[in-house]
């Protein structure tokens, strides 16, 4: 009788080894699972390249409407300095008068070519910082293909090696009997997954206990399944 408790239990173990490797298996599926799909750095970097694009926008706009003003000031003074120096007007007053209007103008076209070349500093600063953006979202794109790309390698390997454990689990629960096998499901749900336990030492290496020897003696005798009179596993005298 004693080959053959000692097969059962041998047996139990080995089906626990590959739940436990199917259980490791799906636990880093589902790390790679979390893995996969657009990082945080990634978003991130996306977003810190849209806001200095919308804020080099906001200042080619600034540019564009002072290039107006400039424009538009420079097209008013032209016909008042052509009549304050073609000498079309000779009145002293008119011409004073023209004087204190092309003064005005000239203040208003020096004020709006200072803004416009201060604001063009602040452009040429945008659109380096645009540039180095995209340099570094290039560069976070291509690590994170990189990436992705590894993890569904892994993926794909861990889910053969999956479907491989699986058929040896169920060749492996095939060759135990029902009743043993609903008792060991039952103790792997309650155990963390660990229905069985090794014997050392005359201790149980689930619970870390010291067995009675009436026990000892039951799981050497081969008669049946024995148990642990503390956590309940199933002992493997190995």
């Amino acid at each position: 009788m004693a080959p053959l408790a000692m097969t059962i239990t041998a047996e139990l173990h080995a089906l626990q080894e590959i739940d436990s490797a199917i259980d490791a298996t799906r636990v880093s599926l589902v790390a790679i699972e979390e893995q996969l799909g657009e990082t945080e750095e990634l978003i991130a970097g996306r977003q810190a390249l849209a806001e200095r694009q919308e804020a080099l926008k906001g200042l080619h706009a600034q540019q564009r409407d002072l290039e107006w003003q400039v424009d538009d000031l420079r097209s008013r003074l032209s016909p008042v300095e052509d009549k304050l120096y073609g000498g079309s007007v000779r009145n002293p007053k008119e011409l004073s008068s023209l004087q204190e209007e092309a003064e005005i103008f000239k203040a208003q076209l020096r004020r709006r070519e200072d803004e416009l070349l201060n604001l063009m500093v602040q452009v040429e600063d945008g659109e380096a910082a645009v540039r180095e953006a995209e340099a570094s979202l290039v560069e976070l794109e291509r690590g994170w293909q990189q990436q992705q790309q590894a993890l569904l390698g892994q993926q794909g390997r861990l889910e053969g090696e999956l479907v491989k454990l699986e058929e040896k689990r169920g060749q492996q629960s095939g060759r135990i009997d029902a009743r043993v096998l609903s008792l060991y499901d039952t103790l792997r749900e309650r155990r963390q997954g660990r229905a069985v336990a090794k014997v050392e030492r005359g201790m149980c290496q689930g619970c870390r206990i010291s067995l009675p020897m009436s026990i000892l003696q039951k799981a050497r005798s081969g008669l049946d399944v024995v148990q642990c009179v503390s956590c309940e596993r199933i002992l493997y005298l190995s």
